[in-house]
Parts: C-alpha cells; sequence; structure tokens
C-alpha cells in the first residue's frame, strides 16, 4: 500500500515491486566475468553487481575487475535497449576498496605516475571514467560499504550515488600513502563537494561517513539499512527507465554541459 512505503516514488512503484512482471536475463558479454555478474531486466534497467570478493577476499580493484568493469561500460553505453545502469557490490564491507598495491609494484617504473609528474594523453582508466560520466543514459552507484582510492574515483563518475547509514564510507588515501589521486578524483570531487571539502578529504586522507556524504554532496542521500537504499535504488532506477529515453539523454547533456562550457553556452 501507498502508505507503507518510505520512497518518494511509492506512488509509480511500491517497494519490492520494481522488477515485478520484468524479464531477467544474462547479457552474452558477460556470461565470462569472473568479478562482475550482470542481469538485465526488460524495463531496460541493467544491474552489475561487483563480486571480487569471491575471487580476492574482498571487492579489491584488481585488474581484472576493471577489464571487465571497462568491458561492461562499453557495451552498456551504446546498448540502446538499456535506459538506466546500477553497479552495486555483493560484499556489504567493501564497495570497492582500492587499486590492487601488489599489481601496482609489479608495474615498471615507466607505467607509474608520480606526484608532479604529468601525462600528456588520457590513460585507460581517464577513458573509462570518461564514458561512464557521459554515458547518454542514467547511471547510478548503490554504496554499501567502504568505497576508497580508485573505487571513489569510479563512483564520483556516477550521476547519483545512495549509500547506507554506519557502513558506506569514503576516502581517497593516496597523499598519505605518497601518491596523488590522479584517476578523476582531484578533478571531480570539488565539483561534488566544493574546494574546501575537497581539500579535506584529499589532503587529510580521512574517512567520510555517510551522514557526512549526504550532507557534503557526495551520496543523494543515505538509508537506515541496505534493504531499504535497495528498494529505493530499484524503484528509482525503474523509474527513470519508464520515461521517454530521448528525453533522458538530452536532460543529461545539458546538466553535464555546464562542466566544460560557460553559462551562456551552455544554456544553447
Amino acid at each position: 500500500k501507498l502508505e507503507q512505503s518510505s520512497s518518494p516514488f511509492a506512488v509509480f512503484f511500491s517497494p519490492g515491486d520494481a522488477f515485478i512482471g520484468s524479464m531477467t536475463f544474462t547479457p552474452d558479454f558477460a556470461k565470462k566475468y569472473k568479478t562482475m555478474k550482470v542481469t538485465q531486466h526488460s524495463n531496460g534497467v541493467c544491474v552489475a553487481t561487483m563480486c571480487a570478493k569471491d575471487e580476492v577476499g574482498l571487492n579489491l580493484l584488481t585488474g581484472r575487475l576493471f577489464r571487465e568493469f571497462a568491458d561492461v561500460v562499453e557495451h552498456v553505453a551504446v546498448d540502446d535497449s538499456v535506459r538506466v545502469f546500477v553497479l552495486r557490490s555483493s560484499d556489504e564491507d567493501f564497495w570497492m576498496a582500492h587499486f590492487d598495491l601488489h599489481a601496482i609494484m609489479k608495474l615498471p617504473p615507466s607505467a607509474i605516475t608520480y606526484p608532479g609528474d604529468r601525462e600528456l594523453t588520457p590513460n585507460t582508466w581517464h577513458i573509462l571514467c570518461d564514458r561512464l560520466r557521459n554515458m547518454p543514459k542514467a547511471t547510478i552507484a548503490e554504496v554499501v560499504g567502504r568505497c576508497g582510492g580508485g573505487g571513489n574515483e569510479f563512483c564520483m563518475n556516477f550521476d547519483m550515488r545512495f549509500g547506507v547509514r554506519g557502513s558506506t564510507c569514503f576516502c581517497q588515501m593516496e597523499v598519505p600513502l605518497g601518491l596523488s589521486p590522479g584517476g578523476t578524483g582531484c578533478i571531480t570531487l570539488p565539483g561534488l563537494i566544493g574546494p574546501g571539502r575537497a581539500f579535506e578529504m584529499v589532503l587529510g586522507g580521512i574517512d567520510v561517513d555517510a551522514d557526512t556524504a549526504e550532507r557534503w554532496g557526495l551520496l543523494n542521500r543515505c538509508f537506515p539499512d541496505t534493504a531499504s537504499c535497495r528498494d529505493h535504488v530499484d524503484e528509482f532506477a525503474a523509474r527513470i527507465a519508464s520515461f521517454p529515453p530521448h528525453a533522458v539523454r538530452a536532460a543529461k547533456a545539458s546538466l553535464l554541459a555546464v562542466e566544460r562550457m560557460p553559462r551562456r553556452e551552455a544554456c544553447l
């Protein structure tokens, strides 16, 4: 019943009913994945669930997870049957941890960028974040657990982020480790929470809990538990997917235009 739902979208969907009547399947391209499980719904919502914990003990940003996530983004971005892309985690302790430091140590010195170095062309990480950010459809990160370093940089490139009080936690810990957030963190974060708070988070290497993240703008909103967060994300994704895709695409392009052009040009 309508009065039983705390979601503002209950007028369209009842809790837990967002996918009732919707057929689901695993896309062919995702059947080979080891660290991602992808479910596509006939209502236009595609849900990817990170499950690297099954392979390495937690959702660590390994090379395999990076490649599979990049592959998901590449396919979803051009699939007109997908109207909303949702990313969530099977590990409630770690949504996505930092990049695998063991993998970094195996890289040749020429492949590592240190503070003060300047890359001349976008690397594969930057290209992925840009593709995710500019995907012509809505993207939602359901963030349950810790989200740090490269995981946070990926997360910030989603259109919207929802979390859980007492569970969701964000951090950029690179500076305390002698590194710099080079995966779009220093570029994206000030636009979300403001320059001062971005300095506090990056230079201080602090943890930001769900309530603070919601207040600062890093989360759209936080919920008391995982179940209510999941219900909200499912209902909201289904709501957006029910709208004309050309309208969603045009509105998103206008919202993003302000990031790369003066106000007068963005209005045209």
